[in-house]
């Protein structure tokens, strides 16, 4: 059952509403956690710079894992589809 999980960020709360509620505490310290490192990292006193520059942080660090994932799973269906196309011996592979 979803419920309510009230969070802080950047000193302000704000309300969320979902099934897993440590979950949505992990990501709102995270979130947090990152948003004040970007001010103390480059002195940003705008909140919305700090939120926009964090946003483009997490953005990027996201699709640089999400390229990685990719060539990943690239890699492994090449490789499984070299395994499929290996000929075995008569009555060595199950059929």
């Amino acid at each position: 059952m979803a419920k309510k999980v009230e969070v802080r960020i950047l000193n302000q709360p704000f309300m969320f509403v979902g099934e897993d509620e440590s979950r949505i505490l992990e990501v709102a310290q995270f979130v947090d956690g990152q948003i004040n490192k970007v001010i103390s990292d480059y002195g940003i006193v705008s909140t919305m710079n700090a939120v926009i520059m964090t946003m483009m942080k997490i953005g990027d660090e996201y699709l640089d894992m999400k390229r990685r994932v990719d060539r990943v799973e690239n890699s492994t269906l090449r490789l499984l589809k070299k395994v499929e196309e290996i000929e075995f011996p008569c009555g060595v592979c199950d059929k």
